[in-house]
């Protein structure tokens, strides 16, 4: 009886905290057994004590199991999942992290934990209104590369479902997520549009649990400083276009930082604030990038062609450098005039992205000339695949402002190490390979000797 009323004080108590926060689905204390002995319920900001029959063992679950191997004065906290009742995830979708400490008698003997269900939607909603206001696609990744929060829902919280473990974003964005991963800050482009990404570390430093370790559905041990979040900004490829780079960079910056201020707990942002405030956001700056295209210019063609170079001899493989020269390209200028010039420029650029691969990089070098650079061939075969697929993609008509325009291109190519095996010499046995191609009769290719 006695034991009763003081469960009966207990729930009395989580309820008016239940009131007062707003902020936690579910408040329970659970024994050491691993049932639920008292529980409250947020019903959507009308709190209510759970009675003794509803209430659930939760001894299988990894948070009771992780809480219950806690010392005095450490407490857990769970990583960002969905909620699970009656061993299914509930429906519809509830965001959660779940704090939890071990209780001990006056014997120091461990009597259950207490856990508080903390509402995940409060993280996830002011991304949502931000989405309207950031010229891109506004996402929260985990650690894993799992979207917590996307533009698609179907493909949010994958790891939870056994028939959605490949939705992540890792998976669709290889490449873009390796850069992501190597720095907390970071901004970059690619074919893939543009993306800018910052790491937010809930458990850094400031929570303890088991070992100063989490515990994640696998179930396995995670330290501290490996859990984190990606909030991450994607610009597709075409939308750039319509942007100016400048106003956009700055919008996407905004944008993040205003969804970390008003989303990430207080005891999150404490922590973040004081530790990043030396850190400053470096931005690529606009004159690595043509500014009609969108292609990286000349001087990120370099720098991109000298970090092949030493990959190659590195790792003792092959590259391809493309030089592009469109064929009648003057002529489209002389008869339709300067704009539409412009405007095929632009449609050759990306018709050039489209047949590229995610690893290649398109620069424009200026005027009607191009470049590819090729990385990671078996032999020339696979160069002059990629330079006959280029033919056939710009010798098919343009339409430009309703005129139909035809244009060709004359390619040459060198191959690392075959035609050299540095930067100076590979440009210049691409570029004399395309002038040999224009002389011989234009819109085709020719390899470099060697």
């Amino acid at each position: 009886m006695v034991i009763n009323t003081i469960l009966i004080n207990i729930a009395k108590e989580y309820l008016a905290f239940s009131q007062e926060k707003n902020k936690y689905d579910q408040i329970r204390f659970i024994n050491e057994t691993g049932m639920e002995k008292v529980r409250i319920n947020f019903n959507k900001g009308n709190p209510s004590i759970i009675p003794e029959a509803n209430l659930q063992s939760k001894k299988d679950r990894y948070y009771f199991k992780e809480t219950m191997a806690l010392l005095p004065n450490e407490f857990f906290i769970s990583p960002f999942d969905l909620n699970i009742e009656n061993k299914k995830v509930e429906k519809p979708l509830k965001p959660m992290i779940r704090f939890a400490v071990p209780i001990f008698n006056n014997a120091n003997k461990k009597q259950g934990i207490v856990i508080l269900n903390y509402l995940g939607e409060q993280l996830i909603e002011p991304m949502e209104k931000r989405d309207s206001l950031s010229p891109g696609n506004l996402m929260l990744i985990n650690s894993d590369g799992y979207w917590l929060h996307g533009p698609d829902k179907d493909l949010e919280w994958g790891f939870m479902f056994e028939n959605k473990k490949n939705y992540k974003f890792s998976l669709k964005f290889p490449k873009s997520w390796e850069i992501i991963q190597s720095s907390d800050v970071c901004q970059f482009s690619n074919t893939k549009g543009l993306f800018t990404s910052t790491t937010v570390y809930p458990l850094k430093e400031e929570l303890k649990s088991n070992s100063n370790k989490i515990s994640s559905t696998n179930p396995k041990n995670i330290k501290a400083d490996k859990y984190y979040w990606k909030v991450i900004s994607h610009v597709p490829a075409h939308r750039l276009q319509l942007e100016n780079r400048g106003l956009l960079t700055k919008l996407l910056f905004l944008s993040i930082l205003l969804f970390l201020l008003a989303a990430i707990p207080s005891w999150v942002i404490a922590r973040l604030m004081t530790k990043r405030k030396q850190l400053q956001l470096k931005l690529y700056h606009s004159a690595n990038y043509d500014k009609l295209t969108n292609l990286p210019n000349r001087g990120m063609f370099i720098n991109r062609l000298e970090q092949a170079v030493k990959e190659s001899k590195r790792y003792q493989r092959k590259f391809a450098l493309f030089f592009i020269d469109l064929d009648g390209f003057k002529s489209v200028n002389d008869t339709l005039g300067h704009d539409a010039g412009d405007k095929l420029l632009i449609q050759v650029s990306e018709r050039l992205i489209k047949s590229a691969r995610e690893s290649d990089t398109i620069a424009r070098l200026g005027g009607d000339e191009f470049t590819i650079i090729f990385p990671t061939i078996i032999s020339s075969e696979h160069a002059k695949t990629g330079a006959l697929k280029i033919i056939k993609t710009l010798s098919s008509p343009f339409d430009i402002d309703g005129e139909e325009v035809q244009i060709g291109a004359s390619i040459g190519v060198s191959i690392y190490p075959d035609n050299g095996k540095d930067m100076e010499t590979l440009i210049k046995k691409a570029d004399d390979a395309m002038y040999l191609a224009k002389k011989e009769g234009k819109n085709d290719y020719r390899l470099s000797t060697a």
